[in-house]
């Protein structure tokens, strides 16, 4: 049956998606999606084929909601420093807004729920992560260039992707904490040791 056409296709998908972020896959029943949504399962099938087509789809969505703005932050920025300290307080004020503990991150959250048994999930996370070890190697370059510090393309990924490992660990852990003051503190450590490895002032 086909659904009504009160929601477009996207907009289910940004709705199915923090109910899937919140409660991840296996927790989140097809009956919690047409509660959260409003659409029917004839229309979520309709669409999506079935619930792992529309988490593909939220996916999708919440990389162009929340990963691309926060990317655009690492690439358009002058200063590589200035850039990763506002990358990852894009985040940490999502958390706030969602209130603590907070959600996470959705891809992070995907990575240690699904990616490990099921292919397309796996496929699309190490997008992300290259993506992600991209834009920060970028940032690093810049922070390096303006500290006159000289790195090598081996130092140049190591850090990189030090940094994306520990921003998809710190958006995890801050699913289990109360006080968004503990993101913020371990922000600032990363960011003092990127500055003592570049010599940076």
């Amino acid at each position: 049956m086909a659904r009504p056409r009160s929601e477009p296709r996207d907009d289910l998908a940004v709705s199915a998606m923090r109910v899937f972020w919140r409660g991840g896959f296996a927790s989140t029943s097809v009956d919690d999606l047409v509660k959260a949504t409003g659409v029917s399962r004839g229309g979520i099938y309709a669409d999506f084929g079935d619930k792992e087509g529309l988490l593909i789809g939220c996916l999708a969505a919440y990389r162009e909601k929340y990963v691309d703005p926060a990317l655009e932050i690492l690439h358009s920025s002058e200063d590589g420093l200035t850039g990763i300290h506002a990358y990852f307080t894009h985040f940490i004020e999502l958390h706030k807004q969602h209130g603590m503990p907070g959600p996470g991150c959705f891809f992070a959250n995907a990575m240690t729920e699904l990616a490990p048994h099921d292919e397309a999930v796996r496929t699309i996370v190490a997008q992300h992560m290259t993506d992600l070890r991209r834009a920060f190697r970028r940032a690093i370059e810049k922070a390096a260039t303006s500290a006159g510090a000289r790195l090598s393309h081996t130092e140049l990924s190591e850090l990189a992707g030090f940094l994306a490992t520990s921003s998809q660990g710190l958006w995890s852990y801050g699913r289990s904490i109360l006080d968004v003051c503990e993101l913020e503190r371990f922000r600032n450590m990363l960011l003092k040791l990127l500055r003592t490895r570049l010599n940076a002032r």
